[in-house]
């Protein structure tokens, strides 16, 4: 038996996993399109806004917040180096001990 024969099995059970993954991503997406269609569609009328349209601005409004503040974030580069606030805080950790032992 090769090395190719037993990588068969492998790779046809992979290919499977993710076809399921995305079938099951189709489906979901599909189920949830059709949700906001039907969000929206009873929006339209009056009752529906009245009644969830002032929680929509409010939604809405915050998470355009919180995209604003991310736009900053990475426009200011603090993404820039993800790693070094790790071993900044280690370094303060470590001087801080030594402060501790003088």
């Amino acid at each position: 038996m090769s090395a190719d024969d037993t990588r068969k099995p492998r790779s046809s059970l992979r290919t499977l996993w993710i076809w399921f993954f995305v079938a099951g991503c189709t489906l979901a997406g599909i189920g949830f399109g059709y949700k906001l269609y039907e969000f929206f569609w009873a929006l339209t009328g009056t009752e529906g806004f009245e009644f969830a349209g002032v929680h929509l601005v409010t939604y809405g409004l915050v998470a355009g917040g919180f995209l604003l503040l991310l736009v900053y974030g990475f426009l200011k580069g603090h993404f820039a180096d993800i790693e070094q606030p790790k071993y900044d805080m280690l370094e303060r950790e470590r001087e801080h001990d030594h402060a501790d032992f003088a």
